[in-house]
């Protein structure tokens, strides 16, 4: 098992307190406290992209753990690898196992984010398929942009969307008008959660994520 140090967890997420959290956890993963006064941490949140839309702290990038998805975007949007980091989680498990892929990945300084008395009041603003619709049968939509790979967009796109590979988020969004408004779609929300979350910490203000995706888009 890979040892992580310096973790907290965010003990109002999991429901325990802190005794509880280290006599159930102890054997697990030895639970230090971040230095107080340490470095800024950027807040990565790998819950699913509804629950991370409905409140989230402020500048926190959404990752999601399963699926692969921390495994495999990560680097793309995080190459830093000395960059800290602190983790929201629902619970304790996606935490743990969250951080051992952090490690594994090579991230050298991993704590876990605790929500308790944390100011999660942010939220990012979700759109279906039909509102997309409507929204490009006005004529005038904003610009859409597809994140997903290549052999997705050969099995169909929208017409009028930038398409940009999956792993090219960040750079393909360089220099773009952040006071536009953007609508970010992939397959089923989750990339489009990334790449929404990711603008919106470099200044985007306007940023929508289409949650039912492509998968949806093709259901109208």
């Amino acid at each position: 098992m890979i040892i992580m140090k310096r973790l907290r967890l965010g003990l109002a997420a999991a429901g325990l307190g802190l005794a509880a959290l280290v006599a159930c956890c102890a054997a697990k993963v030895p639970i230090e406290p971040a230095p107080a006064g340490g470095p800024e941490r950027l807040v990565i949140d790998i819950r699913d992209p509804e629950v991370y839309a409905a409140g989230h702290a402020p500048g926190s990038l959404n990752i999601q753990l399963t699926w692969h998805q921390l495994k495999d975007r990560t680097p793309s949007y995080v190459p830093e690898l000395t960059r800290p980091i602190a983790l929201r989680a629902s619970n304790l498990f996606d935490a743990q196992e969250a951080a051992a892929i952090l490690q594994e990945l090579g991230y050298s300084d991993v704590s876990l984010f605790e929500p308790e008395g944390a100011d999660e009041s942010d939220t990012l603003e979700l759109m279906d398929a039909k509102e997309l619709a409507r929204v490009i049968a006005t004529g005038t939509p904003p610009m859409i942009i597809d994140i997903r790979e290549q052999s997705e967009f050969d099995n169909g796109v929208i017409d009028i969307a930038k398409l940009v590979d999956q792993d090219e988020g960040p750079l393909a969004v360089e220099g773009l008008d952040k006071s536009a408004r953007y609508l970010i779609i992939c397959e089923g929300g989750w990339r489009s959660s990334q790449l929404a979350s990711w603008m919106k910490i470099q200044g985007f203000t306007d940023v929508v994520n289409v949650i039912d995706g492509m998968a949806g888009w093709r259901n109208l």
